[in-house]
């Protein structure tokens, strides 16, 4: 007896419904090509901001950023995405992130995560948005 034999009815359209999710990179066999990467902060000037940051490639070339931590008091913290290292940070920043409120950020960002990690960039939070000069946390992507 062959497979497709073995297959009869109902299993042989089972097997063509999933290939063809395979084939059209939909359905939970198309996951992401790339593990999410988890990157600790690092406390910047006695901030006490801990936490982590989560890059989770999404679709199409677009990673989504998950900033979670514990903001000491601060509720309300810009965050960027700054080309250069937490030691040599470049100001202006690549891609904004949303906010961290209440400890939490969510933002979906038009680049993989492959590309992140190509160029020198690290993920940084401000103390509050009347004063974006004090550093919070940092992270370097890599």
């Amino acid at each position: 007896m062959t497979s497709t034999q073995a297959l009869g009815g109902p299993g042989r359209w089972l097997v063509g419904v999933a290939a063809l999710a395979l084939l059209a990179g939909c359905g939970p066999l198309a996951g992401s090509t790339r593990p999410d990467l988890t990157i600790q902060l690092r406390t910047l000037n006695s901030s006490g901001v801990t936490g982590a940051v989560t890059f989770t490639e999404v679709r199409d070339g677009r990673t989504r950023v998950t900033v979670v931590v514990d903001q000491v008091g601060r509720p309300d913290m810009p965050a960027h995405i700054h080309p250069g290292t937490c030691d040599n940070l470049t100001p202006q920043p690549k891609y904004p992130l949303e906010n961290v409120r209440d400890g939490n950020s969510t933002t979906e960002i038009p680049v993989s995560t492959r590309e992140l990690l190509a160029d020198q960039t690290a993920v940084n939070l401000h103390a509050s948005v009347s004063d974006l000069k004090t550093y919070t946390a940092c992270a370097d992507i890599r």
